[in-house]
């Protein structure tokens, strides 16, 4: 288990067992760190961060042991095998809170060794049974269920809505209701196929409590007590939780608030079957594990649980409840400050750490690897554990195949699945393959139109690449250094020398001359001649750190694969700012600089040789020339080879302001 986790062991192995109260693997008891009930934790990474490899953990540690639940709510039926989704979120009698809360009562609902009596759902039971089967009369829908059941419906629908009704005889009539549902769920669960055999196993737990001699007790009482002052509902306990129908079946904002009740009911069910005794012993607190759970109806279950999270009178027994979601995890506490970053109030949110050098290494341990492979492992995945994974076990197998590995064959190894794990959808990862060799959000379009001539219309070309940013930046992934690296280097895979320098001269001609990227497409396209030639000229006439900033993105070109053979430029090329045939010495540290630091760029780079750290330091120092003006460059030549050195590239090298001392 630890092989998987990378960063999370705080979590998994000290912090969720002091919120259940057992040991993750031995069967002992660990002080709860929430005696009056835990608070719902967030976990909050990217795709690849190892969000389900720890949900995934937690359930191997104490499945069998504590009753658990673990759903995927972007999974079809959230997981649930031959549960199908709903197919319309209007349909009438089902929503996919409903179903989402039938699959947790279900799993929740399941034997559990030494844990004692199995937890039941009454009250939640009796919330989906009503508004699950039973139909309000004259909804002008198409009834196919088989008449005995629509008899039998009709029936208990005259004693429940009469004033003064004989208990004995709505007894019966209920219980001859109930059997024939319970008999006859595929055609009463026809909107959620595959429902029917699980949700006939959670509502068996209603039946004792519909069907009681007192019919206030209960269940009934907590739904009467629940409904008891709100608008609408009127009559005694059964009546208000048949009338509760209704306003499920309102399809508007009543609709939510009918949700959030079955999701007290949840809370309350799990409470009261914990009670005193459970307490007194410590029984370990059942378990709630939600995998991606930033899907609208994950959003919506974490706040109907929020706002029915609060304590009652007396204490109180909830679920701990571990959700992941899709997002930036910057904002939040990391993993390793679990314990010491408890909220006031809401849930504790925190983020998944990135994959550590020490991490890559033990992924990387099964061979005698390369010294430079786990920068460049690090440099390749952006932090994401699952990334990691994938180039390691890419150059696991390499090295054992060949006894050696070239870094340009591990990369176009390993790319495809990066890149289908990072983008699922493939239309979008194959757009944003192409679209990832524009430098600039100016020319994406001009680049689509170059590339799909036959999108004549401008509003649709906005449209497409529109789209696909917008997919890029629903997967938290806009501005993802370590993606753009593997989508270039894709692009570079797949792409001809000659559509190469066909696409770069087009993207060339979109720019402006005066412009970085003109260079940047410049230097892809392989003329560094031209474009040092350029930036000297700059040199003369531009601040110095805006200088540097330039040079900063020209040298983060991509390169073309190898074999490429540049176009010759159009005319003798001659430097403006040397006046002369004779290159001056800040050209010659110019043209020293470029291609060094094109090279040194390249994603598929290992780590710079000394040689080339001291003409990167020599050549900005020349550039220096002991000016007071240009400080910036004096400050550049200290710290650019110290940040190359560490595995920085270009665009990311730092540009000193040059304060003059």
């Amino acid at each position: 288990m630890g092989g998987r986790l990378h960063g999370q062991q705080t979590l998994h192995e000290d912090f969720v067992p002091r919120l259940v109260g057992l040991h993750h693997t031995g069967n002992y008891q660990v002080p709860l760190a929430f005696p009056a009930g835990a608070p719902v934790v967030e976990i909050v990474g990217g795709r690849g961060s190892g969000r389900t490899a720890l949900i995934d953990a937690v359930h191997d540690a104490y499945s069998g042991r504590v009753p658990l639940a673990r759903v995927d709510l972007d999974a079809p039926g959230f997981g649930e095998p031959g549960v199908a989704d709903l197919a319309d979120e209007d349909a009438p009698n089902a929503s996919r809170l409903t179903h989402l809360l039938y699959v947790l009562a279900y799993r929740l609902g399941l034997d559990v060794r030494h844990f004692g009596k199995a937890l039941a759902f009454p009250r939640l039971s009796l919330g989906l049974l009503v508004v699950t089967a039973w139909r309000p009369a004259n909804t002008g829908e198409r009834d196919v269920r088989p008449p005995d059941l629509r008899r039998a419906e009709a029936d208990l629908r005259t004693l429940v809505t009469a004033e003064d009704p004989d208990l004995r005889r709505r007894r019966e009539s209920l219980g001859r209701w109930f059997d024939l549902v319970t008999a006859n769920l595929p055609q009463v669960l026809s909107a959620v196929p595959g429902l029917d055999a699980l949700a006939g196993i959670v509502l068996d737990a209603a039946r004792q409590q519909l069907l009681r001699g007192e019919p206030d007790k209960g269940a009934l009482a907590w739904w009467g007590a629940r409904l008891h002052g709100s608008q609408g509902y009127q009559g005694d306990s059964l009546q208000r939780l048949f009338q509760f129908v209704r306003v499920f079946r309102r399809l508007d904002d009543r609709r939510r608030t009918a949700e959030e009740h079955l999701v007290a009911a949840l809370l309350d069910d799990i409470d009261a079957a914990y009670g005193r005794l459970r307490r007194l012993n410590r029984k370990p607190r059942p378990l709630l594990l939600v995998d991606n759970a930033h899907t609208p109806t994950g959003r919506a279950f974490l706040g109907l649980l929020e706002q029915s999270w609060g304590p009652g009178t007396g204490p109180v027994t909830r679920p701990v409840v571990l959700a992941t979601r899709l997002g930036r995890g910057a904002a939040h506490p990391p993993l390793t400050d679990a314990a010491g970053a408890l909220p006031d109030a809401g849930p504790l949110v925190l983020s998944i750490p990135a994959v550590e050098s020490g991490h890559i290494a033990e992924m990387l341990s099964a061979v005698d690897y390369p010294d430079h492979l786990p920068r460049l492992v690090a440099r390749w995945s952006g932090g994401r554990a699952a990334s990691a994974r994938t180039l390691a076990d890419t150059a696991v197998r390499g090295v054992r195949e060949t006894g050696s590995l070239a870094t340009a064959d591990l990369l176009d190894a390993a790319a495809p699945d990066l890149l289908a794990r990072l983008l699922p959808d493939p239309v979008m990862r194959e757009r944003l393959v192409l679209l990832s060799a524009a430098a600039d959000a100016a020319t994406r379009r001009g680049l689509w139109t170059f590339a799909h001539p036959e999108d004549h219309s401008g509003d649709l070309v906005a449209a497409r690449v529109r789209e696909t940013d917008d997919y890029r930046r629903a997967s938290c992934l806009d501005g993802d250094r370590a993606l753009d690296l593997v989508l270039r280097h894709r692009f570079a895979a797949t792409t001809t020398h000659e559509r190469w320098r066909d696409t770069q001269l087009r993207l060339r001609s979109l720019c402006d001359p005066r412009g970085d990227t003109y260079l940047h497409h410049t230097l892809a396209v392989g003329r560094t001649e031209e474009v040092v030639c350029a930036l000297h000229h700059r040199f003369t006439t531009t601040a110095p750190a805006h200088w540097l900033t330039t040079l900063n993105t020209v040298c983060a070109a991509p390169r073309p694969r190898p074999g490429y053979e540049p176009p010759a430029p159009g005319a003798p090329l001659s430097c403006t700012a040397c006046g002369s045939d004779e290159p001056s010495p800040q050209h010659e540290a110019v043209a020293s600089l470029v291609p060094l630091l094109w090279r040194l760029s390249d994603p598929l780079t290992l780590a710079p040789r000394e040689d080339e750290l001291t003409t990167v330091r020599i050549a900005l120092e020349t550039l220096y020339g002991n000016r007071a003006a240009h400080a910036a460059y004096r400050e550049a030549s200290a710290a650019w080879p110290a940040r190359l050195r560490a595995g920085d590239q270009a665009p990311d090298l730092p540009v000193p302001e040059g304060v003059p001392s």
